[in-house]
């Protein structure tokens, strides 16, 4: 059987008050640039690199052997009507807003990160990646493919993830 090369993106906060391990096993950047999207279109999973520092990374696999690993974060801007835009130097370094001062502080609905946390920011959030920042390589080989029930893939946190969205926490 053929290794195969895939993209591998990993969304993850570490078990705690909060846990989540997602995985896209995909085939194009265009299918990461849209699983992204459809990631941060969620405010809770704003909430959750902003709060709790979760790790977003985009892993590179030729040939079923990691070759690269690049973390996200750098490449991301939150806004907010009303406030400044949020950036990050990388997991859990929030730039822009001091999310810990957030806790504790005044009425707990008015606080930016319950806002995220209940979902109430609606279209007066968005959020951008920029790609041309990002050196991603093409992948090289033959690839997984939606269509193959038997592309099994061992992911480097040592699961098994097919084609697809996997979440290793539910």
């Amino acid at each position: 059987m053929m290794k195969k090369s895939f993209y591998d993106l990993a969304f993850g906060v570490a078990p705690g008050g909060a846990r989540k391990d997602a995985h896209y096993v995909l085939a194009s950047l265009d299918e990461v640039k849209i699983a992204l999207a459809e990631e941060l279109a969620e405010e809770i999973n704003l909430y959750l690199l902003c709060w709790y520092g979760a790790d977003l990374s985009l892993h590179v696999y030729q040939q079923e052997e990691l070759a690269q690993s690049i973390d996200l974060h750098p490449f991301i801007t939150i806004s907010i009507d009303g406030y400044m835009d949020i950036t990050f130097k990388g997991p859990g370094e929030p730039v822009g807003y001091d999310f810990r001062a957030d806790d504790g502080a005044g009425d707990e609905k008015e606080r930016l990160s319950s806002k995220m946390f209940c979902g109430s920011l609606g279209d007066a959030v968005s959020v951008s990646v920029d790609w041309s920042r990002i050196e991603v390589p093409p992948l090289t080989g033959e690839t997984v493919a939606e269509d193959d029930e038997d592309d099994v893939v061992e992911l480097a946190e040592g699961h098994l993830g097919a084609y697809g969205y996997q979440d290793f926490e539910e």
